[in-house]
């Protein structure tokens, strides 16, 4: 794909490196969770723990998933162990190996998030332990609305609609949810999305404000 994966373009912060404005993030999230319903609907799920560095991007920064994670339904992982080390892995497929849609989703809900924060999903730079991992960090700051401003990364210069970083949270809470009977089905998340794309290209003027620092 021309223009390589989305890890880079959200973690390689040379100078001269394009940013990914916020309309640009929802639309590849937006696009990422069509490609997984699609998939679903299909009857195949990606066998491991889906991460920015599978999303590869096309012109216009159309998403496309990597054909490496593609397997059969509810196939049993192969390599556990790689599973192991990866916080973007849902905590039953850690649990049994085993993986399914919710899992998907779960995965999706981590890069999700780093779309919305630009923090990778394990940061040990962070000084506080629980930062490093990044669910964990976003559950506890999810809490409180206040602090949703926060969350948004900073690369972006609070040049987002807060309502659009409040729903794209609202998104990301409802895949992450350590229980899969919890999570929304890829369906759903497609249609918020969709909503967030549409909200996201027609927002309100007074619609941006600054987060406090």
């Amino acid at each position: 794909m021309p223009l390589g994966s989305l890890q880079n373009h959200l973690h390689d912060r040379s100078p001269g490196k394009a940013l990914l404005d916020w309309n640009t993030r929802i639309n590849i999230a937006a696009g990422v969770a069509k490609g997984l319903e699609y998939l679903h609907h299909q009857g195949v799920v990606y066998c491991k723990p889906m991460s920015s560095s599978d999303i590869l991007l096309g012109d216009g920064y159309h998403p496309k998933l990597s054909q490496y994670g593609l397997a059969e339904l509810h196939q049993v992982a192969a390599e556990e162990e790689s599973f192991t080390r990866s916080t973007n892995i849902a905590p039953e497929m850690l649990a049994t190996g085993r993986v399914a849609t919710k899992s998907n989703v779960y995965s999706f809900g981590v890069v999700l998030l780093e779309l919305i924060t630009g923090r990778t999903p394990f940061d040990p730079a962070q000084a506080v332990a629980e930062d490093r991992n990044l669910v964990i960090w976003a559950i506890r700051l999810m809490k409180d609305r206040s602090k949703f401003r926060w969350m948004a990364d900073p690369a972006l210069h609070d040049r987002y609609p807060f309502m659009g970083l409040h729903e794209a949270l609202k998104v990301a809470s409802m895949c992450i949810h350590q229980q899969p009977a919890m999570r929304s089905p890829i369906g759903a998340v497609v249609a918020a999305l969709s909503r967030l794309v549409a909200y996201d290209d027609h927002p309100p003027e007074s619609s941006h404000h600054a987060a406090p620092r």
